[in-house]
């Protein structure tokens, strides 16, 4: 199979990848599309245009969340190119929510102001909708939702496709283009307590770090602070922590709000210091009978809760619970892998032909992520690399079709893989939890290296092939988070360095 432009990933991010290469050019799209991502849950992002708001300060505020990590001229492009979505979001129809006082905006954690706006109250969801049915309508779009890429195809030092299987027909098929964009999101689906689907793990990191791509912040991982342990129908969903600037606050088991001993801002402050304190109150044994705390939402307006958060509040509501009259169950849970493939400003990186966007990249937010920006940083990036793609594979010769159907060889293998997984998983939620330190690290570098040498490098199984790409992505962040042994941000080491 050939095309012009691979893009490999189906969530916001891929998607604005592509609609950008059909507006910028003629060429042939092919997207793969394997699991739902965590893209339809994205509720709003940050738009930096409000009273007292502008590009430059969200760019301030985007530095001191990153704890001075980041790369300035990513951050940069990010808050600069803010200013031209929301023209976008009228060309695709699409109003920001608001009301007779106009636009409404919510204040995120960590922002100096209000500035997440939110598209018809579901704005992941809206905009892959429209941008779905926009694709599908230029005739140079195809989308494959059971053909997914566990390696990547060079031609010299180019990246020219994909070595992909196709999970119903159980082949391996190759996939030739002109240019490839990783889109496939980050790999907190790894970690046993995560926000994320389980289909989110580690192929595309491991896929660009094979191919020779530099990686960037591995070791930084932001904790949700706020994702349900009950009731277990809601288990791992995230409650927006915007919330707490309406009247929610946080209370552990003996029912006392907790946060005003541990900051002068309480709840008000950034997800890592949330997630930090909650983790020592559930440590200390003042955690709830599920292993959490109590999410006290019961002071905020019922015009919001019934409005801008009506998402929470019918998900709740589903599973028996009034969150306007009772507290919900949360704990932190590994949300967003902030470290990835290293790009520039144009999403490419180190490899020619390999360009990357959404939360596959890093460097966007060093040590930290400021709310809203996840929302962000898909519809600017994932537009760049659209643009950016449309203008490399426009320069190179079509791609030839040949050899494209590998043969199966073994289908199967006699490990345990399931088994494999869970220790795995078992391994990253005891050494890359919301604290860390070298001791554990150690240990689970070793048992993975271990995993990895049991599952070998090449081989025909599918699952296994996946396994192994688990097992690289994973021994990335955790040896990264060694090598960092000062606290900084979402790395929280119990063993730091002393100043």
């Amino acid at each position: 199979m050939q095309t012009d432009v691979l893009i490999i990933g189906g969530g916001l991010a891929g998607i604005c990848a592509a609609d950008q290469v059909t507006r910028n050019s003629r060429l042939r799209v092919d997207l793969l599309q394997d699991g739902s991502g965590a893209s339809p849950f994205i509720h709003g992002f940050c738009l930096p245009f409000g009273p007292g708001d502008s590009p430059s300060l969200l760019e301030q505020d985007t530095l001191a969340a990153g704890h001075g990590i980041a790369d300035p001229r990513l951050v940069h492009t990010l808050c600069a190119e803010a200013s031209s979505l929301p023209a976008y979001f009228q060309e695709l129809g699409l109003d920001l929510d608001g009301g007779p006082e106009g636009i409404r905006r919510l204040q995120p954690l960590g922002a100096s102001v209000p500035r997440v706006v939110t598209l018809k109250n579901d704005s992941g969801a809206a905009l892959l909708s429209r941008l779905r049915k926009q694709l599908g309508n230029t005739g140079r779009f195809r989308e494959h939702a059971r053909l997914r890429a566990i390696s990547l195809l060079k031609t010299g030092d180019r990246v020219t496709g994909a070595r992909c299987f196709d999970i119903r027909g159980r082949r391996w098929i190759r996939l030739q283009a002109r240019t490839v964009i990783l889109a496939s999101g980050g790999f907190c689906g790894l970690f046993p307590f995560s926000t994320n689907s389980p289909d989110r793990k580690g192929d595309g990191i491991a896929m660009a770090a094979q191919a020779g791509a530099a990686l960037t912040d591995m070791e930084f991982i932001q904790f949700e602070p706020s994702a349900a342990v009950w009731p277990p129908s809601l288990y791992g969903k995230s409650v927006i922590t915007t919330m707490f600037y309406e009247g929610a606050v946080l209370r552990n088991a003996e029912g006392r709000r907790f946060m005003p001993d541990y900051n002068r801002d309480a709840e008000c402050c950034s997800k890592e210091m949330l997630s930090a304190c909650i983790h020592r109150e559930i440590q200390n044994g003042r955690g709830t009978k599920n292993g959490g705390v109590y999410f006290d939402a019961t002071a905020v307006p019922d015009s919001m809760l019934h409005g801008v958060y009506a998402p929470y509040f019918n998900r709740y509501q589903k599973a028996g619970i009034d969150i306007s009259r009772q507290p919900m169950e949360i704990a932190p849970a590994a949300h967003t892998s902030i470290g990835g493939i290293r790009i520039n400003t144009r999403c490419e990186t180190t490899v020619p032909g390999l360009l990357a966007c959404g939360e596959t990249a890093g460097g966007i937010h060093g040590a930290g992520r400021l709310g809203g920006n996840a929302g962000l940083e898909v519809m600017v990036f994932g537009r760049i690399a659209g643009r950016c793609a449309a203008e490399q594979a426009q320069e190179q010769a079509a791609v030839s079709e040949s050899d494209t159907e590998i043969p199966a060889g073994n289908p199967t293998t006699n490990l345990n893989l399931e088994e494999a997984s869970r220790q795995l998983s078992a391994v990253l939620g005891r050494c890359m939890n919301v604290v860390r330190n070298g001791r554990d690290l150690k240990t689970g570098i070793a048992e993975t290296e271990g995993m990895l040498s049991v599952l070998g490098e090449d081989g025909d199984c599918y699952e296994q092939q996946r396994l192994s790409n688990d097992c690289r992505t994973a021994l990335a962040a955790m040896k990264a988070a060694l090598r960092r042994t000062e606290t900084v941000g979402c790395h929280i080491r119990e063993d730091a360095d002393p100043a």
